[in-house]
């Protein structure tokens, strides 16, 4: 009897599948619930310390200006085309070091993270605003 089958190939392909799967789930899994726990923690924390931030900017539009464009520039690096980084290099001068080492190394764990530390902090604004608003 053969046992070499369609059906058995197809069992073993799905479970090394899964594994590999897997794999990835448990490399990932903690550093981006931590990330998403430390975004929600500094989203709470942050209208306690707004007084604070008070004392070095005099209008609270600095302190909502300089949020937004820290979410926007990590939407920008998550959800950014590569042509758009072609056409960056060519503006950029080759100069800035630390601009292009950013480019040279596995940028996705790093964008991951900030993206879920986005997600917390912005769960943490939204329940803080419940917090205020009751």
């Amino acid at each position: 009897m053969n046992t070499n089958t369609k059906f058995l190939k197809f069992i073993n392909e799905l479970g090394n599948q899964s594994q590999v799967k897997f794999l990835v789930f448990e490399k990932t899994f903690p550093i981006s619930i931590f990330a998403l726990f430390f975004g929600f923690f500094c989203g709470n924390l942050f209208g306690t310390f707004l007084n604070f931030l008070r004392n070095f900017f005099s209008w609270d539009g600095f302190i909502i200006i300089a949020t937004i464009l820290t979410i926007e520039f990590i939407n920008y690096l998550n959800y950014k085309n590569t042509k758009n980084i072609t056409k960056l290099k060519k503006i950029v001068p080759q100069k800035s070091i630390l601009f292009w080492n950013f480019f040279r190394f596995n940028q996705q764990p790093v964008i991951r993270f900030f993206n879920f530390y986005k997600i917390g902090l912005l769960l943490g604004f939204f329940t803080d605003a419940f917090k205020v608003g009751s």
